[in-house]
């Protein structure tokens, strides 16, 4: 089984699943909402060379999803995001190519408005305090009218780093509003079991110490990573 992103927010896979998975981590790339799709669809082409063995293909970039979208090999959550989605008012924050695509149609008829958070998924990928976060939420949406949004998705698996901050947010501002993210759709759907014993590994495109700091940081404040306990991270490609 191979799990594919571009940033660290693969591991809140690997922060419930520790199932002795291959990860890859398309960081060099990081993240692929700010390219067109034929950039990004040339990028996955390549990159799918490296996990072609893979019985199946867990999609955690939201922004991948329309390269694989009828792929029989891809997982993404699809049964659990139509039952979610299904007869609510929704606001997906997202990168400007979900933005553009328009993603959410793929999985629901419900209105949708969308919402380019550029700012706010880089500060959730690079883990910056919630004091921070919350000024950037404030610049976003001071003036959104977010009374008449039953659903807010989070269309990133960075995004889904700050969920627990973000749910707090919103709730005080509309107390009926849920939070849902593409990363609560793979977990509510997955029911994959262990083929392997050999540890969960990460394979990234880009810099391992930038992937390792973020991911270790999130990991060691949820307390998924015990004292001495390290990821195994190792570039993709030597050179």
């Amino acid at each position: 089984m191979a799990v594919f992103d571009t940033g660290p927010g693969i591991v809140c896979l690997y922060e419930f699943k520790r199932d002795y998975l291959n990860y890859y981590v398309d960081n060099k790339f990081e993240y692929y909402g700010l390219y067109n799709r034929d950039a990004v669809n040339e990028r996955i082409a390549f990159l799918e060379k490296s996990f072609k063995k893979a019985k199946n293909i867990i999609v955690m970039d939201f922004d991948a999803i329309n390269y694989f979208l009828d792929s029989p090999k891809a997982f993404y959550g699809r049964d659990s995001l139509v039952k979610n989605l299904k007869d609510k008012k929704i606001l997906c924050l997202a990168s400007k190519l979900c933005c553009h695509e328009k993603t959410l149609k793929n999985f629901t008829d419900s209105p949708v408005d969308y919402f380019n958070v550029p700012l706010l998924i880089n500060a959730a990928n690079d883990g910056v305090a919630d004091e921070i976060v919350k000024l950037i939420c404030d610049e976003y949406f001071s003036d959104l009218e977010l009374s008449k949004y039953e659903m807010i998705f989070l269309a990133s698996s960075g995004l889904h780093l700050k969920k627990d901050f973000l749910t707090r947010y919103f709730s005080n501002k509309n107390k009926k509003i849920e939070i849902f993210s593409n990363v609560d759709g793979i977990l509510e759907d997955y029911s994959y079991k262990k083929e392997n014993y050999i540890r969960d590994y990460f394979y990234v495109t880009g810099s391992k110490r930038g992937f390792y700091s973020r991911a270790e940081k999130y990991l060691r404040e949820k307390d998924v990573l015990k004292e001495r306990e390290l990821l195994n991270v190792s570039r993709l490609f030597k050179k």
